[in-house]
This record gives structure tokens, sequence and C-alpha cells, in this order.
């Protein structure tokens, strides 16, 4: 499994340079995040060739992903939104095909999910800013699901009843209230989480895991009560094999390392929408 390297800024043309100077020692770029008037950079070093592209609107994103497909060859993997209206789309080089939906509401990235799943696409990541869900898809192989639920407690089961079925967690999302999930079906990889109350403290709380071969292959500012920090971490497997409770999903050593807003909804079990393509 590749090793992880972080960036941190508070300037986004400082962000920028960063991941350049990364780019240029071999690391690539494979997701982002905005918390509090920072932006982090989530890199691991394979051997793909990634790159950037920042918007002022989701529209403007649209088409720079569209140019993609006409002009190079670069797919686009992960959507952050940020401060001032920014939105950042990381980008992979690859030959597969890629897709999008722009949606108003919540009810409405539900419907372009299902009718995208028709035509064979797979939902690879979803991002919230701004009152729009913007959605990416990807032609790659395998079952593709999604999970949502009100509160952590909530989204906590419902991926435990995912990992169960079968479905690994590739990306989290938090917006509008809404705790979003994105899985797929991968025997190659085993997945879960962890949270922190800060950056550095989800850090932290992933180490353990990265003893085991756990990887952070994204993370997400939730602003939720006092905030915090859900990373996803994956490790590469043979084959997907019988895990234990603690990686169902990955709990953190320390349960007070969930800070207090969180754990007081951790129990406090509602209504949870889970579906299937």
């Amino acid at each position: 499994m590749a090793n992880n390297a972080y960036t941190i800024s508070e300037n986004l043309e400082e962000f920028g340079k960063q991941i350049n100077a990364d780019l240029s020692q071999g690391l690539d770029l494979i997701g982002t995040a905005y918390a509090d008037g920072s932006w982090v950079g989530l890199y691991q070093d394979t051997l793909n060739s990634t790159g950037y592209a920042t918007a002022s609107s989701a529209s403007e994103l649209r088409q720079i992903v569209e140019q993609q497909w006409q002009v190079g060859g670069y797919r686009l993997t992960d959507v952050e939104y940020g401060d001032d209206g920014v939105w950042f789309g990381t980008f992979e080089e690859d030959d597969g095909a890629n897709n999008y939906s722009i949606a108003n509401s919540f009810t409405q990235l539900q419907e372009d999910i299902s009718q995208l799943w028709d035509k064979g696409w797979e939902l690879v990541d979803v991002e919230y800013g701004d009152g729009i869900w913007f959605g990416t898809y990807r032609d790659v192989p395998g079952g593709n699901n999604w999970a949502s639920a009100d509160n952590y407690g909530d989204f906590y089961q419902a991926t435990q009843a995912m990992l169960n079925d079968g479905y690994d967690l590739v990306d989290f999302e938090y917006g509008d209230g809404i705790w979003f999930g994105t899985f797929q079906q991968d025997s190659s990889i085993t997945s879960g989480f962890v949270v922190g109350n800060t950056f550095d403290e989800l850090v932290a709380n992933g180490q353990q895991y990265g003893n085991q071969g756990y990887e952070f292959v994204d993370f997400e500012y939730i602003e939720y009560s006092d905030g915090g920090w859900l990373g996803v971490m994956e490790k590469e497997t043979p084959q997907n094999t019988a895990v234990g409770d603690a990686l169902l999903p990955l709990k953190i050593a320390n349960e007070r390392a969930i800070n207090e807003g969180l754990a007081d909804v951790l129990y406090d079990y509602g209504s949870v929408d889970y579906y299937g393509g």
C-alpha cells in the first residue's frame, strides 16, 4: 500500500504552490479538504499522474471536466468546496471514462445517482457546497452503493451494515446536516474510518491502523457541534475476509477522541437510507 503525506495552507495560492512542489517530488494528490480557513492536501507515493484545477462555481468546474474529456487524459476523481466559493477538483491521468452530476437538492442527487447507475456509471465522490451536491462518477468495475444518515450514530451503523454486506467505504461527505458514504464492492481492499477533534488528532488516531497496512484515502471536516474530522482508511487485501468488530468500521483506541458533540449522538439511532446500484 502507498504511504500518505499531507500539506496544509491557509492560503489557496500558497496551497497550489505546495501541491506543485509535492507533485514534482513524485507524490500524487488524491484528495483535498477545507476547514476553518485552511486547505489540506492528501497524497500517496503511487505511480499515478495527478493534477488539480480550481473553479469559481460548480458550472465552471463542469466545463473544466468536459475540456479534459476532449483535450486531455485526466479524469476527475475528487471535489472539494472551500473558501470564497472555490471548487477544487483533483484529477488523475487515465484513459477511462468520467461523468458528473450537479444537483440543487439531496433528493435530486439521489435521482441522479440512480439514473447514472442505470447507464453503467459508478459513484466515486460526492461534495456539498453552496447548496449544490456535486457527484463524480467513473466506469469502474464492481457494485456501487451509498448510505446516508442525519447523525454519527446512524452513519456508524449504516457503515457496519455495508461492510458486513461486502462493500468497502471509499468516500465520505458531510453537508447540509447529512452524513453520506460512498461504497464499492472491491475484493482487493478492506476499509473503515477513524475520527478526531482536530486534523492532528485524526492522523494520530489513524497511526495504529497505519501499522496494520491501512492508509488514508479520504478525509472530511465535519461542521457539526464543535466540529471534528473523519478519515476513510483502506488497505490492500488478497480477498474479502471476515474482519473483527474493531474494523467494522475502524474504532479509535480511545473513545475520548470523539468530541463531546459527536459522542452525544453516538447512540441516538434513527432512520438510515442506503441503496445499491
